[in-house]
């Protein structure tokens, strides 16, 4: 989506950030939209119900929309979930158990705070490894009935994640997503995903990004490989850090610029990309 162009819809849309320490919003009316309005409120990372109700109060007053909310790093863990064995897969006609083996992946991985995450799992065609998100701040979110007089339509889901659906991502490789305090690392063999890792960091400070990159791709033994940056459009701050790190591996590796379709929001200059 050209930031220079006005969208048209149906009906209204308003996108929501919840970043580390606030939550910033942009409201669409109907129609032909040649202007958006922004509302934001700050919260200390506990009670998002309350946070969200109060940067909603602020917007206009219209069932006739959609609500996307999208959560940024400090929110989501990302894990590589392992495909389950073809004899459990015959049997799980509903779903379940592929529902309780990610769950035990995830008390596995995180301990038992886990047990109530609210999570969500890639639309895949089994048996193959998938992608699972854990969103712990959404735990003691009741979004049915928050919006229930507030939108037509809502969904949730982590900003990385929403940015990977507006790409085309290669078959293979190394896809990097930058965020203010988190680098996400997607690897992919042959259209599948084989690896999946996140490093929380000050994005400002290459060298050790440089050198965690390097560690991961070699246990892949996927030095070979490109490696992909993933840049957003209209996103200055992504482009900016993406050619510092570029630098710091001259010579290195493969690497390669790939262009999201279209942004996920246009908040950029009010969130800097999504902290």
């Amino acid at each position: 989506m050209s930031r220079s162009l006005p969208e048209l819809h149906w009906r209204g849309l308003t996108r929501v950030l919840v970043l580390a320490d606030q939550l910033l919003a942009e409201y669409w009316p109907a129609g032909l939209r040649s202007r958006r309005v922004l509302a934001q409120t700050a919260w200390v990372g506990t009670d998002l119900q309350t946070a969200l109700q109060a940067l909603l109060a602020q917007l206009p007053a219209t069932r006739w929309q959609r609500i996307e909310l999208y959560l940024a790093d400090k929110h989501v863990h990302l894990l590589r979930l392992p495909a389950m064995a073809q004899t459990m897969q015959a049997l799980d006609f509903s779903g379940q158990e592929q529902q309780a083996y990610a769950r035990a992946i995830l008390m596995q991985t995180y301990g038992e705070a886990a047990r109530a995450w609210p999570f969500r799992l890639q639309d895949l065609k089994q048996p193959q490894d998938s992608l699972l998100a854990a969103i712990p701040a959404l735990q003691a979110l009741d979004l049915p009935a928050l919006l229930a007089n507030k939108a037509m339509q809502w969904a949730a889901q982590p900003y990385a994640c929403a940015l990977w659906a507006r790409t085309r991502l290669p078959a293979s490789g190394t896809v990097l997503t930058a965020e203010p305090h988190m680098l996400r690392l997607l690897h992919l063999a042959q259209g599948r995903i084989s690896h999946v890792a996140s490093l929380a960091t000050n994005m400002t400070d290459v060298a050790p990004i440089a050198d965690w990159l390097m560690r991961e791709r070699t246990l892949l033994g996927a030095q070979a490989s490109t490696c992909y940056w993933l840049q957003e459009p209209g996103c200055e701050a992504m482009v900016q850090r993406g050619r510092r790190l570029k630098q710091a591996l001259s010579g290195q590796m493969p690497w390669q610029i790939l262009l999201a379709e279209r942004a996920v929001t246009s908040l950029h200059q009010e969130a800097v990309h999504v902290a």
